[in-house]
C-alpha cells in the first residue's frame, strides 16, 4: 500500500521520474530488491511500513543495507506513512531536490490548488 501510494501520490502526480520498482540489486549482504530506484541519478527510496520493520533486527538489517548502497555510491532515503499520505506534495519537492543535486533537469508539476510543488 505505501509503494503504490508513492507511485500514486509523490512521483506520478508531481512530475518526479519514474523509478524502477521492486529493482533487483546486489550487495554485500546479497540480493536485496529495492522499492524505488532512480539508477541514473543513483537515488534510492525505501518505504518502510509498519508492518515488516517493526523489529530491532529488520531495522538493522535496512540500515546495512543503506550502509553498502552507500559504498556504491547511492544514496537512500527511508520513507514511511506521514511523508506518502500525510505530505505527498511536500514530499516530492523534497525528493524533487534530492534527484536534481544527482543531475535530474526536469521540473515538479503541481498536482492540484494549493500543492506545494509549485
Amino acid at each position: 500500500m505505501l509503494e503504490h501510494g508513492y507511485l500514486t501520490r509523490v512521483e506520478r502526480p508531481h512530475g518526479l521520474p519514474v523509478g524502477l520498482r521492486q529493482a533487483p540489486d546486489r550487495l554485500g549482504s546479497g540480493r536485496v530488491y529495492r522499492d524505488v530506484a532512480y539508477p541514473s541519478f543513483k537515488q534510492l527510496v525505501e518505504l518502510d511500513g509498519m508492518l515488516v520493520h517493526t523489529s530491532p533486527s529488520a531495522r538493522d538489517a535496512d540500515l546495512e543495507r543503506d550502509l553498502d548502497s552507500a559504498f556504491a555510491g547511492h544514496g537512500t532515503v527511508r520513507l514511511g506513512w506521514g511523508q506518502v499520505f500525510g505530505r505527498p506534495c511536500r514530499t516530492a519537492v523534497k525528493i524533487g531536490l534530492l534527484l536534481a543535486a544527482r543531475g535530474w533537469t526536469g521540473s515538479l508539476r503541481a498536482c492540484g490548488p494549493g500543492c506545494a510543488a509549485v
